[in-house]
């Protein structure tokens, strides 16, 4: 008899919406996935709307979409992110399909699997808009049960808020032409590496 414990399963939860920062959510979900043993990548697509179950007045001949033909469509578009994810992850890929409010769904699944950690996907935003999450990710963040990653744009230029200082362009040369061997140019340098340098706010 194998006494063996079976390996442990670690379940990364990345919630997908057809919307432009959905491919980098599940990328950052494949990278998670694949650097923890036991890492299984599970893909949930939530259906908001949906016509009524019953409709006293039906629909005109050609008009309006059946509630068959959304899940369809639905279902076919988590296939379709399901085979991008797989040319990432060569690992378990699970998808689930869910209808109703989008951050109580995506809450539901994470309890069902109990996710060990869980991924959304926000948009940059500029003005005073630009440090506030999307609905959906701000009720996930609140109310997740597991860690919660929260997926934007990699920009440092339109999303650095304006009280941070942009990054020293002679530092990003450096990082470039060393592959990050070093970190920081001659004028920010100096010190050991390991120990980085110094960031502090001057006051007057």
């Amino acid at each position: 008899m194998n006494s063996t414990p079976p390996s442990a399963r670690f379940v990364v939860l990345a919630a997908v919406d057809e919307s432009p920062i959905e491919h980098e959510v599940v990328r950052v979900g494949a990278n998670f996935a694949r650097a923890v043993p036991g890492g299984e990548l599970h893909l949930v697509n939530v259906v908001e709307k949906l016509p009524p179950p019953i409709s006293l007045v039906p629909a005109p001949v050609g008009l309006g979409v059946t509630t068959a033909e959304i899940v369809g469509a639905a279902r076919k578009h988590l296939d379709r992110v399901a085979a991008d994810a797989r040319t990432l992850f060569g690992g378990r890929i699970v998808e689930h399909l869910a209808a109703g409010s989008a951050w109580k769904q995506i809450l539901q699944v994470a309890i069902d699997l109990q996710a060990d950690i869980l991924l959304v996907g926000t948009h940059g935003r500029v003005g005073v808009k630009r440090m506030l999450l999307g609905s959906v990710a701000e009720a996930v963040v609140r109310r997740g049960s597991c860690p919660v990653i929260v997926v934007r744009p990699k920009d440092y230029h339109a999303l650095v808020p304006p009280e941070i200082e942009p990054a020293c362009p002679d530092c990003l040369r450096t990082q470039r032409e060393t592959n990050g061997a070093r970190l920081w140019c001659e004028q920010h340098g100096g010190g050991d590496e390991r120990r980085g340098h110094i960031h502090y706010e001057a006051h007057p």
